[in-house]
């Protein structure tokens, strides 16, 4: 009844709008003359266009099908079923997709022209590629914590994220094929970009059996998908830097092609599941996110990581302080020694946390050492005050009894890491621990090679007496403040003798330096801003002002430049990148790279093994 439809209409809340739609164009389409009175008669095409007006006026597709038909006089009645139906077509998601697409890309605020000149491209590529590892280990867990679903949505995210997986497959074997590198090499990284986004729209993914809710899943795909749009941002501000040259301007744009069409598939699987409305909403938060992240990532200043930060009016007014979390992260370390074992075993398990401890919300540790019975009751009571998680190591049976005994009286949360393993070995060895605290240090061959090689690196530092490096078991070069002496003396605490030499522009090498054994020098580069960073602050420590041209950031790109120029002359060296890496993963490549191709190994008969530092 068209004129009924006109003055009424049909009101639908899906729960993805809340639209009032007017029916009364629809209704004009199914008006036919020629339809017997059953209404079994009305044209195929007529009801074609009905459907088609439907889905243009609600944004979604639509069925229906005649329940009803009556005539009186000159006017027909004919009642319809019209059914809206939860989920978009493939076709139509695509299409909205692209205009999503362009949307985030025109939001996004520009990777600055300092960035673009300060990165390694090669380096680039390759942290791309180990993201992408960590990107696939996430899909297929993401794909076991789905939250209930209908069964054609679940199969549909499911076959989206095995589809991402394949995805980011394809993008490490392109990475692969660019810097030449074996499979072995392109390990799983979880870099903070990722880790940091995710961690801020509330969507880190939970471990089964856990799940993550419909609304977490939204946000999860709405990172993905923003992320991806801006590794394609920089790619393609890459392949228009002038400056670049391991790496082409083609290889950039295909690396950006598939970052974006990683955005559009995710999008296209969003709107299938969630609707228009809500993936819109999505993305912009995720977006507005996305930039603090940025800004985050390369200076703690804000307005340093773009061009300019002018943010949109429709984001002006959202909440939200920009702070990364709001939680007092406590960790107290008890040990009735002197909490080394303790305090490292601690500070590798946050590792696995970098997204909470690794920016703006460190974790704050406190190490008590040397407990006896009568202090416990003192730190749990701090420990409860403060909301602090308990990590101990007390082989004394009593002293371990009674810190069980008071965590469970002040309701804190506490960890053994000891008893656990003591009992296992106990079991192993068919004997009872001795319950002692600490273990005496013996001075015997291998403490003194030990002192040794401390010795002998402390003497060498900074490329002092080129006569003795032929004793070395490995030589380190890089610009100054790189890294060189911690990874030095780090190195020197697991029985390696080692050489360091600081890298200076058009300062002649030693002729020593060419003498020794090549694939054996281990070359440190590092981002030209993060350096120039370290040495303002030391320049500041040191009261010597900050006009020296030293810490410069041009002049530090200048010096960043020009060592990677001499490494690619000197391709037996081994580069080991220190922006971002800390000093035990670096030493544990160099122990591997000098065990596998320098036939090197510790002077100390049970050193570290190089995958558990």
């Amino acid at each position: 009844d068209a004129s009924g439809a006109a003055s009424g209409g049909v009101a639908w809340d899906g729960g993805t709008r809340g639209w009032l739609c007017t029916l009364g164009a629809a209704v004009t389409a199914w008006r036919c003359d020629s339809g017997s009175d059953s209404g079994r008669g009305m044209c195929v095409s007529c009801l074609e266009k009905a459907r088609c007006c439907l889905h243009a006026a609600i944004g979604r597709p639509t069925s229906f099908s005649v329940t009803a038909s009556s005539s009186s006089g000159a006017r027909r009645r004919v009642v319809l079923r019209v059914e809206l139906t939860t989920s978009m077509s493939s076709m139509t998601a695509q299409l909205i997709a692209a205009d999503l697409v362009a949307e985030v890309k025109q939001s996004m605020q520009e990777t600055s022209a300092t960035w673009v000149s300060g990165v390694d491209a090669l380096d680039h590529a390759r942290r791309h590629g180990q993201t992408l590892r960590y990107l696939h280990t996430c899909y297929v867990q993401a794909a076991q914590v789905l939250p209930p679903l209908e069964a054609e949505r679940k199969e549909g995210i499911k076959w989206l994220m095995d589809r991402l997986g394949s995805m980011c497959d394809d993008g490490v074997k392109e990475v692969q094929e660019l810097i030449g590198e074996p499979d072995v090499n392109m390990v799983s990284v979880p870099k903070y970009y990722y880790s940091e986004l995710r961690h801020r729209q509330k969507c880190t993914l939970p471990q089964p059996p856990k799940l993550l809710t419909h609304s977490s899943l939204l946000d999860f795909l709405g990172v993905e998908a923003v992320a991806a749009l801006r590794s394609a941002e920089r790619f393609r501000r890459l392949s228009s830097a002038e400056r670049q040259t391991e790496v082409s301007s083609t290889t950039w744009e295909q690396l950006a092609s598939s970052a974006q069409k990683v955005a559009v598939q995710v999008i296209t699987g969003a709107l299938v599941s969630f609707g228009e409305e809500r993936v819109k909403a999505t993305l912009r938060a995720c977006r507005r996110e996305e930039q603090a992240v940025c800004e985050q990532l390369f200076n703690q200043n804000p307005g340093n990581a773009f061009e300019e930060l002018d943010v949109d009016g429709e984001d002006s007014d959202e909440e939200g302080d920009g702070t990364v979390c709001s939680l007092e992260a406590a960790i107290f370390v008890v040990s009735d020694c002197t909490g080394e074992s303790a305090d490292r075993t601690v500070q590798s398990a946050l590792g696995q946390f970098g997204h909470c401890f690794d920016r703006s919300c460190p974790a704050n540790i406190t190490v008590y050492r040397f407990v006896n019975t009568n202090m416990l009751r003192e730190i749990v009571m701090q420990a409860q005050d403060r909301g602090a998680i308990i990590v101990y190591t007390l082989v004394d049976p009593m002293t371990n009894e009674t810190m069980v005994n008071l965590c469970k009286e002040y309701d804190v949360v506490y960890h053994d890491l000891w008893t656990p393993l003591l009992r296992k070995l106990e079991g192993y060895f068919s004997s009872n621990a001795s319950g002692m605290p600490g273990r005496r240090q013996y001075v015997d061959e291998r403490y003194m090679a030990l002192v040794e090689c401390i010795e002998f690196t402390r003497q060498l530092d900074d490329g002092v007496l080129p006569k003795k490096w032929q004793e070395a078991d490995l030589m380190i070069l890089g610009p100054s403040r790189s890294g060189k002496t911690p990874l030095a003396f780090f190195m020197a605490q697991r029985g390696f003798k080692v050489a360091n030499y600081p890298l200076v522009p058009d300062e002649p090498f030693p002729e020593e330096l060419w003498d020794f054994p090549q694939e054996r020098i281990f070359a440190l580069t590092i981002e030209p801003k993060k350096l120039s960073s370290i040495r303002s602050t030391r320049m500041a420590t040191l009261q010597m002002g900050t006009k020296s041209m030293y810490a410069k950031l041009g002049k530090v790109q200048e010096e960043i430049d020009w060592c990677r120029q001499l490494y690619r002359k000197n391709p037996r060296w081994t580069v080991l990148d220190t922006s971002d890496v800390g000093i035990e993963e670096n030493c544990a490549r160099m122990m591997m790279k000098l065990q596998q191709d320098g036939g090197i190994s510790s002077r100390l008969n049970n050193t570290d093994n190089p995958s558990a530092i």
